[in-house]
């Protein structure tokens, strides 16, 4: 298009002095350019700008099995292109419930602010979900998200800015079991690995997405007596197998399996809150060690009776008591590892 106008505009300077020859193609060139559509010409257009914002009403409920949680929250959108109105063309990304979903505008139709920006604010209720990490359950800490997007308009035509004072949170907001941190609103281009089946050579597959994020956490005293003191005194429990006199077979053994069936119970109990993961969580090591350290100690048991069937009593009282304080050191320290990493 450069090249036609700089032609154009030499053929009109110099018209009367060019060869016949060369008006002809001068004239040629500039048929061509009032042929050409106005916008093959033009600059590429800017995208329209939306400010979003957010106010976190409530959390309602968290459901770890199905990975979802209910929320109520304000969105609002400030924007000056009449022709748009994003409050009505945004969707929700990560539902859990579509159906379930509501949403309400706080007017009937955008209002006309003074500045001449339009505005509309969404108040917007229902089951959202993601999936939650939980491999330091249960001391882990979570972030609970709330994606949307333009449902039509990639990012070259609508991109969402931040507000000044993007996100806020209901200062009474309270998720019992959870300790709430500080929220953010972010918003970033998203590149969908897809082309959606369009045979164009430029699909529009980027558009601006807008993060609503929460992340809460657990508070660590309550959970550790909660559910790492039960294991903890179990285990201690069964330690007490390896204080009794060898001769005490029966005593030992049932003191070492009541440790373990109860081992098994509070890991039944443990997982019937939790979803189906392909991976050992904080706990389930915890347990582990626990399993390990009632069979090994029943192994000592096994140990000491041969022993005292051939006569070595001194020798069986002492693998109790080293093999005591060495199981006990091991558990102790594995189980302060895997708490340590944790909380760091």
């Amino acid at each position: 298009c450069d090249t036609i106008r700089r032609v154009k505009e030499r053929a009109g300077l110099e018209h009367g002095a060019l060869s016949q020859y060369a008006a002809t193609l001068a004239a040629a060139c500039m048929a061509v350019l009032g042929a050409l559509p106005p916008s093959l010409c033009a600059a590429p257009k800017s995208p329209a700008r939306v400010t979003v914002g957010a106010y976190i009403q409530d959390i309602q409920h968290l459901d770890l099995k199905s990975h979802s949680y209910y929320a109520d929250l304000y969105l609002w959108f400030r924007w000056r292109d009449a022709a748009l109105n994003p409050a009505a063309s945004f969707e929700f990304l990560n539902p859990y419930e579509s159906w379930g979903l509501m949403r309400a505008q706080d007017y009937e139709k955008p209002l006309l602010l003074p500045n001449g920006e339009y505005y509309q604010v969404v108040r917007a209720q229902g089951w959202f979900s993601r999936k939650l990490p939980l491999y330091d359950y249960p001391l882990d800490r979570q972030t609970l998200v709330v994606e949307l997007e333009d449902s039509g308009r990639a990012a070259q035509d609508l991109v969402f800015i931040p507000d000044r004072r993007p996100i806020a949170l209901n200062p009474s907001l309270q998720l019992p079991g959870f300790l709430i941190g500080s929220p953010a609103l972010v918003v970033e281009a998203y590149t969908y690995p897809t082309d959606f089946g369009d045979p164009r050579e430029a699909p529009r597959t980027v558009f601006s997405r807008v993060r609503v994020e929460l992340p809460i956490a657990r508070p660590m005293f309550p959970y550790a007596v909660k559910l790492i003191l039960p294991i903890v005194c179990v285990v201690f429990c069964a330690s007490l197998m390896f204080l009794f006199h060898p001769k005490y077979v029966d005593a030992r053994v049932g003191i070492g399996i009541t440790a373990l069936l109860t081992i098994v119970a509070l890991q039944i109990t443990l997982n019937e809150d939790l979803p189906e993961v392909s991976y050992l969580v904080l706990m389930d090591k915890i347990y582990l060690g626990a399993y390990l350290f009632v069979i090994a100690g029943l192994a000592v048991v096994v140990k000491t009776t041969w022993m005292i069937e051939h006569g070595s009593v001194p020798r069986a009282i002492r693998l109790d008591r080293r093999s005591l304080i060495a199981l006990s050191l091991l558990y102790v320290g594995v189980t302060g590892t895997l708490l340590f990493q944790v909380l760091r």
